[in-house]
């Protein structure tokens, strides 16, 4: 930076901190469909503390207007890899709400929350998800029990993105949940009756038989109001 004389000072921007705690699970695999398995507990060290996005500091000089923080979409879709865990995340931005989805085949979280000033907090059973909007891309942290990770997911368009499907069948909740990238990338897992397993392949745009229970995946638009209550 140039030296602009005694009387300037710098304004400085609030910096995202990054904490990122050891986690215990091991990354999950390359995959197409991640993998089967029995479900797992995510495991880490004592949790550090969690702090909330914010923008990357300006080197602006005062008296000078600092750049404005990018907008917070009215709608916008993410999708991307967890670092150190291998799994997926997806996010969906729609007038202010938001809902996530995080799945590694063997553990998932489903969260909801709002999206303003240009970042998303997301909550949801021993979850947690931070991120800013920006640049193309949400970018923070996701938090499954005790165990942390960093993500950078890019906007994505369909068919790439987040699905979800639901149905009951003789008093049973079904609930559904997928993520594909643009790449072919998917994972995703359904749960019933208090148990899951990972969920059978997925071609958007069509039906899911699940042991002949046909499962419709649909978009955020059309459940994002009901879950993000």
């Amino acid at each position: 930076m140039s030296r602009l004389g005694p009387v300037y000072t710098l304004a400085a921007g609030a910096v995202i901190v990054v904490a990122l705690g050891a986690a215990s699970v091991k990354a999950a695999p390359s995959f197409q469909q991640v993998g089967a398995g029995q479900d797992t507990t995510a495991a880490a060290p004592p949790a550090e503390p969690f702090p909330a996005p914010s923008q990357e500091p300006s080197d602006q000089p005062s008296g000078e207007p600092a750049a404005k923080p990018d907008a917070t979409p009215e709608k916008a879709d993410y999708a991307g890899v967890v670092q150190g865990n291998g799994g997926l995340v997806a996010i969906a931005v729609r007038d202010g709400k938001a809902v996530a989805y995080f799945c590694d085949g063997r553990i998932e979280a489903w969260l909801k929350g709002t999206a303003e000033n240009g970042t998303v907090t997301l909550e949801g059973k021993d979850s947690l998800i931070t991120a800013a909007l920006g640049g193309g891309k949400a970018q923070g942290r996701l938090q499954v029990g005790k165990a942390k990770w960093r993500f950078t997911a890019p906007l994505v368009k369909k068919p790439s993105g987040l699905y979800r499907a639901s149905a009951v069948v003789r008093g049973a909740k079904i609930v559904g949940g997928w993520i594909v990238l643009p790449n072919g990338q998917e994972v995703g897992r359904v749960q019933i009756g208090g148990s899951g397993e990972p969920a059978p392949r997925f071609v958007p745009g069509t039906a899911v038989d699940y042991y002949g229970i046909t499962l419709r995946p649909e978009e955020p638009d059309g459940f994002i109001d009901e879950l993000a209550r």
